[in-house]
């Protein structure tokens, strides 16, 4: 599992990327750290249990400003790229709600083109591992 903390405007957001069961304790102490209720701590717990792949989840705490957010294994790079960018998506709208901003504006595509910067060494590695991406 890679681990990545990202600091986007005043949020603290934890990136776990290619989660699988072995790594199910560390992500649980996350979303409790965010405060995530039990519904969802249970449900993150159920998916990542049954070791599917192409999975992922996003969990915000506007209050705390703080999101959970994972991305579990592939079975192709796309796939990988696809669940990402959906997971990117989510946490853009999550600070977009608490901080207005209007998600048809520039200043939302700059946030979600800033959050896949700050993730790019692991998006380029992870789809396409034969490709020399700098």
């Amino acid at each position: 599992m890679i681990v990545r903390r990202l600091h986007i405007r005043r949020w603290l957001v934890l990136f776990y990327f290619s989660f699988d069961t072995d790594d199910h304790r560390r992500i649980m102490d996350a979303l409790v750290w965010a405060n995530a209720p039990d519904s969802i701590i249970s449900k993150v717990s159920e998916n990542i249990s049954a070791g599917n792949f192409n999975e992922g989840f996003c969990f915000s705490n506007p209050l705390e400003r703080k999101t959970v957010v994972g991305v579990g294994k592939t079975d192709t790079g796309p796939e990988f790229l696809n669940t990402t960018v959906h997971e990117v998506a989510h946490i853009a709208q999550h600070i977009a709600e608490e901080d207005g901003v209007d998600p048809f504006s520039e200043e939302f595509a700059y946030l979600i083109g800033n959050i896949m910067h700050d993730i790019s060494d692991i998006v380029c590695e992870m789809s396409c591992p034969r490709c020399r991406c700098e």
